[in-house]
């Protein structure tokens, strides 16, 4: 296999949709969480919504929104 047909089929690849329990996103392209940064307070605003809607119109299949810490009394003290 070629350098070039071997990147052909990485593409290929990437580009068939799959099943994640529920999910049925309609690529193997996943967007880890990226705008956190923007989020003054860590409240995501208007702003942050644009972004991933970009992204997602761009073709990205699975984009993961922001994380957060959810507290617990046990963790906490």
């Amino acid at each position: 296999m070629t350098a070039g047909s071997s990147a052909a089929r990485a593409m290929e690849v990437r580009a068939r949709p799959f099943s994640l329990g529920t999910m049925s996103p309609p690529n193997r392209i996943a967007m880890a969480p990226m705008a956190r940064a923007f989020s003054p307070g860590g409240v995501p605003g208007a702003d942050v919504a644009q972004y991933y809607a970009r992204r997602a119109a761009g073709g990205v299949g699975l984009i993961i929104a922001e994380g957060t810490y959810v507290g617990h009394p046990a963790l906490t003290g």
